[in-house]
């Protein structure tokens, strides 16, 4: 069985964006051999099936064969898992009992969600990609292809279809609002640093690699203002641009900056630098937000961490507590002697010997960090943890939800056009499927766009696939000398 905490973790989320209310619905928890039953005070309940321990092994194994029922608004198909107790019924289907207040649901929506909420398949000994980050073709949304499915949130809809259809008719309910939240890693501040750098970029790469007469025009009129006035780099004009989207939009975009000091390792920019400050004032001054971009090898380092986090509160004037890791280097095992633990958490989690490098889930936590917007695959689109919906993470070692809130990357634009080499039709064509089950599900659609890759030859891209979502006043717009 599932850990009493682990229980009560997933049905905390599952049940918040199933049956949304304010004040938020109470419930009691009874575990039966075979099911979960969630009592109600209205004296309804839930039973709800969950797989035996060997089921649960054949589930983490990609060997399980899903039920595929339809999402709650009939778009696409989810798998779902049954265990062999629930077929064995006579009628195995979703039922009400006799006395009509229990709704009984064969299909165990528990496990799956909580080893996606939690990261359990990054707990374990597996291989990891180049930047020792877990990959997605390990992954259970690899091994049973639903990458592209908020699996979780929509296990949380069918719930709540099953519920009113069968259960409470009467009930009321406070949908959340769904959201697009546009984030915005600032991995290079300025296209250009000097007049040799200038020449070897739009000779080298405007010419020579993409073959481009357009574009050389393009960036020497680009170089000759930036030679007039720093600010007028392409790079942060596509900040100040990015920043009018927002606004225009009535979206809270969040800017996140590396805090680096000049010859650090995967240093692209000073945080000393008045350009910088200058793009931070920007930022701040159109009600935007600032995050720290952990550097490349501060995610198993908290020493490191915290002092980039010091110095980009010292650069901002005020406590940062919103994060992203470069690179979206993430790792949850910890380097262990000799370790054990099981797949539920629980006592055996726990016994744990000589550690030698930190989590960053423990990284963060030493240094205060309250909001997380890591969690996505850079090779592939989609739905990590299974959810769009904010949520807490969760400490297997412990067993026990932590105090960060994680907001899940859904998109980011170097998926679309490097892992995937997608064009221009194709990225929008997954751009609208990611977000349209985002607003299904009422969730919120996080994605990533860098300032460096609206800044240059992939301003089409932007155009075609993010902004077109918009009416066309913004998209006649000049991208030059934006006014904020």
């Amino acid at each position: 069985m599932l850990s009493p905490n682990a229980l009560q973790y997933t049905l905390d989320h599952l049940l918040s964006v199933a049956l949304p209310a304010e004040p938020a619905l109470e419930y009691r928890v009874e575990c039966a051999d075979d099911a979960v039953v969630v009592a109600f005070p209205s004296d309804c309940s839930l039973r709800i099936a969950l797989l035996n321990a060997d089921e649960v092994q054949t589930l983490v194994s990609g060997e399980a064969v899903p039920v595929l029922l339809h999402t709650a608004d009939g778009r696409e198909q989810i798998p779902l898992f049954r265990p062999v107790s629930a077929c064995a019924l006579t009628a195995p289907d979703i039922r009400v009992g006799s006395d009509s207040r229990e709704l009984y649901i064969p299909y165990d929506l528990l496990t799956p969600s909580f080893l996606m909420l939690s990261r359990w398949e990054e707990y374990q000994e597996s291989p990891r990609d180049r930047h020792n980050r877990f990959p997605y073709v390990s992954s259970l949304a690899a091994r049973y292809n639903f990458i592209h499915l908020p699996i979780v949130d929509e296990y949380a809809m069918l719930l709540r279809q099953w519920v009113i259809e069968q259960l409470r008719p009467d009930i009321t309910l406070r949908p959340r609002t769904f959201r697009v939240v546009p984030t915005h890693d600032i991995d290079h501040l300025c296209r250009y640093t000097g007049t040799l750098q200038a020449m070897r970029s739009i000779l080298g790469r405007d010419l020579l690699i993409n073959h481009s007469l357009p574009l050389v025009r393009q960036s020497w009129q680009e170089y000759r203002e930036w030679k007039i006035d720093k600010q007028q780099d392409p790079y942060i004009l596509a900040v100040a641009k990015l920043i009018e989207h927002a606004r225009r939009h009535d979206e809270h975009a969040i800017f996140f900056v590396k805090a680096q000091n000049k010859g650090e390792y995967d240093c692209t920019y000073d945080i000393h630098d008045p350009l910088l400050h200058h793009v931070i004032d920007m930022v701040r001054a159109n009600g935007m937000e600032v995050g720290l971009h952990g550097s490349f090898r501060s995610y198993d380092n908290p020493e490191l961490y915290e002092q980039e986090k010091k110095r980009l509160e010292e650069i901002v004037g005020e406590d940062v507590n919103v994060g992203r890791q470069h690179f979206l280097r993430f790792n949850l095992l910890k380097n262990y002697v000799n370790a054990g633990y099981s797949v539920y958490g629980g006592q055996d989690a726990r016994r744990m010997m000589e550690v030698s490098h930190p989590s960053t889930l423990e990284v963060w936590q030493v240094a205060g960090l309250h909001d997380d917007y890591t969690l996505g695959y850079a090779e592939q689109p989609g739905f990590r943890c299974g959810t769009c919906h904010p949520f807490r993470l969760y400490n297997l070692y412990a067993d026990q939800p932590t105090d960060i809130k994680e907001h899940p990357l859904v998109l980011m634009d170097g998926s679309l056009f490097d892992y995937l080499a997608l064009g221009i039709e194709e990225g929008k064509a997954l751009f609208d499927r990611l977000r349209a089950r985002c607003r299904a599900v009422e969730g919120d659609f996080v994605y990533l766009w860098h300032n460096h890759t609206v800044g240059r030859n992939y301003r089409d891209m932007y155009e075609r696939i993010v902004e077109n979502q918009y009416p066309p006043p913004f998209r006649q717009r000049s991208w030059r000398n934006p006014t904020l």
